[in-house]
């Protein structure tokens, strides 16, 4: 069984160049035959002939955008004290410290790290659901949540003004029963249950 050049340079790099020298010599240094033989750029040639057998580092020289050292280990050292994830700790970062960095950023930080959340256990350390998934039969447990319209962060300033101006509903139901997740959404003028 004859292996390729890009399946050997997927299993060992270094045995890939190793490969491409051999061709080469047996060719006599001729760089165009060589590329041909092997299916590959007379460029990739050249970088096995004057290069390294090894792969290169592919990390940049610099990062001008990377976080400082010691906010990393801010970081950690309140993650691990705290046990907040990324989203809380941001927060905590902004009130104890005035450190404003970015939920994405101090993820890639836990992430990078190896910082796992805590797991909270209830009191004989058993994991309880809020519902017997298993003995539920349809349409007997509900989940009720409300939400006000004119909230002013999820739809354009003329929605809004559209709503009051027609004096649509300003409230929104939904019904969504546990066991088979059917929603039913309804809507009123008021936060009340009374008809």
């Amino acid at each position: 069984m004859i292996i390729t050049y890009h399946e050997l340079r997927k299993i060992s790099p270094k045995k890939a160049r190793e490969l491409v020298l051999k061709v080469l010599e047996r060719q006599k240094g001729n760089v165009s035959r060589t590329a041909h033989i092997l299916g590959i750029s007379r460029q990739t040639v050249r970088r096995a002939r004057e290069g390294p057998l090894e792969d290169l580092s592919r990390r940049p020289r610099n990062s001008p955008r990377k976080l400082k050292t010691e906010l990393t280990g801010l970081i950690l050292k309140c993650a691990q004290r705290t046990g907040f994830r990324y989203r809380r700790l941001s927060n905590y970062l902004l009130r104890t410290y005035s450190l404003s960095i970015s939920e994405n950023t101090i993820k890639a930080v836990l992430k990078r790290e190896g910082i796992k959340p805590r797991k909270r256990k209830s009191s004989r350390g058993v994991r309880r659901p809020l519902y017997d998934y298993t003995s539920l039969i349809p349409f007997s447990e509900f989940q009720l949540d409300t939400k006000w319209l004119l909230d002013k962060k999820s739809l354009p300033e003329s929605t809004y003004n559209h709503m009051k101006d027609k004096g649509l509903p300003l409230y929104e139901w939904n019904l969504v029963d546990v066991a088979t997740r059917a929603r039913f959404t309804a809507y009123s003028y008021e936060l009340t249950s009374t008809i």
